[in-house]
């Protein structure tokens, strides 16, 4: 080897090691992020049995990410996403700033392979509660298209109330999120009312509710207890007053961070 060839040879050595080095110390990104779920707390992983290869379809204010075997399911969930989107941006009064990621699985037990939601309280429980991480809603497909177009509402409702209430960045929903804190029949109980309306199914859980005296500490329930029973006072809100008013409610609990305030002031 003659000099020229070998000190040819000593540069690109180390600048491809360099590559390689930089390739692997580098987190993955695109659609890595989406294999491996986000914001899962260490030592939390729960086993996955197959890879999944993502592509995506991308919007004007959405982007819907599938994996292989998705690609009808996933032109379903976009197409009701715009209906949707357009529909609850008009209820709320509200347009949301960035782009609605939908990151759809094939079935259930596909969904449970993922880490979203470890660093949740119901983390081990995942089944029929649509996930939302910062923009990032994750659905699954289960028995019929009407659950799945409920999850992408509740989504969609979720993300927007966020923004409405703590604002589009990072910066500000943790600055604000100190400054008002929402108790959970609250926003759950909207979330629900935006994404399911009322059925004789909710009007069985809200009777047993009150008749077994669980709601009586209203500020202090958590979890479907919280979700029925502010669902029940979305409900009765929009058919007392019109369920124009409900975003009044929801602007003077920002402006007063205070939810009893709010609700004297507008109704």
């Amino acid at each position: 080897m003659n000099k020229k060839l070998s000190k040819t040879f000593f540069f690109i050595l180390p600048f491809r090691l360099l590559i390689l080095i930089v390739f692997l110390l580098c987190p993955s990104f695109s659609f890595g992020q989406f294999y491996n779920g986000s914001q899962t707390d260490f030592g939390q992983n729960r086993i996955q049995y197959q890879d999944f290869k993502w592509n995506y379809y991308k919007f004007q204010k959405y982007e819907v990410y599938y994996n292989t075997g998705g690609k009808e399911l996933a032109i379903y969930v976009a197409r009701c996403a715009k209906l949707h989107m357009a529909d609850i941006e008009k209820f709320f009064d509200f347009t949301i700033d960035d782009k609605i990621q939908f990151i759809v699985y094939n079935k259930q037990e596909d969904f449970k392979q993922s880490n979203v939601g470890l660093n949740t309280e119901d983390g081990a429980n995942i089944g029929g509660v649509t996930r939302i991480v910062g923009r990032k809603v994750f659905l699954y497909y289960k028995d019929e298209h009407v659950t799945l177009e409920e999850q992408i509402r509740a989504g969609i409702a979720e993300v927007l109330i966020n923004q409405m209430m703590y604002g589009g960045n990072m910066r500000d929903m943790v600055k604000n999120s100190t400054l008002l804190n929402l108790p959970e029949w609250y926003t759950k109980g909207l979330i629900s009312y935006v994404a399911k309306g009322w059925s004789s199914e909710t009007d069985n859980r809200v009777r047993d509710g009150i008749l077994s005296s669980r709601y009586r500490k209203f500020n202090h329930l958590t979890g479907e207890d919280a979700l029925y029973a502010g669902q029940s006072i979305w409900y009765y809100i929009g058919e007392k007053y019109s369920p124009a008013i409900i975003p009044n409610i929801l602007y003077m609990t920002k402006v007063s961070k205070n939810v009893e305030s709010a609700f004297l002031f507008v109704l």
